[in-house]
C-alpha cells in the first residue's frame, strides 16, 4: 500500500465545499509544533470521515477496503483515487490527488490552497 501523507499531529476536518468539491483537513498551530498543516483534497466525489484525527495516515486501500468503499459509495469515477484515512477512526475520501502544505498561518487565515467559500 502506498502512503500519501502521514503525521502524528491532531487534525480536524476543517471545511468542505459542495460546489467546488474541496475538502480541507487542518492541524492548527495552536497544537505543538508551532506551525499549521493543511491537507487538501480536490474533486471529492465521496467521503466518510470522523470529525478529527489524533495522528493521521492517508494511504491507498487494500483490495478488501476498495470493495467496501465501492459498496458504500458506488463506482470510483475515472481519474479519482481512493484514500484511506486512518487515525483512531478509519474513513475514506474518493477524490483527485491529496496535497499538503505546512506554514505559519493562523486558524482564520486562508489556506495556501486558496480561499474556500465560507472561510475568512
Amino acid at each position: 500500500m502506498e502512503t500519501f501523507f502521514e503525521s502524528p499531529r491532531y487534525f480536524k476536518v476543517w471545511q468542505y465545499t459542495v460546489g467546488h468539491r474541496r475538502l480541507l483537513m487542518r492541524s492548527s498551530k495552536e497544537c505543538p509544533p508551532d506551525s499549521r498543516v493543511d491537507v487538501h483534497f480536490g474533486g471529492v466525489s465521496a467521503m466518510l470521515l470522523g470529525p478529527y484525527y489524533d495522528g493521521l495516515l492517508i494511504r491507498s486501500p487494500s483490495e478488501q477496503e476498495l470493495a467496501l468503499v465501492v459498496d458504500l459509495s458506488g463506482p470510483v469515477p475515472k481519474g479519482a483515487v481512493v484514500h484511506i484515512i486512518e487515525g483512531e477512526k478509519i474513513g475514506f475520501v474518493v477524490s483527485g490527488r491529496v496535497q499538503s502544505h505546512e506554514d505559519d498561518g493562523g486558524s482564520r487565515d486562508p489556506s495556501w490552497f486558496g480561499h474556500m467559500v465560507g472561510t475568512p
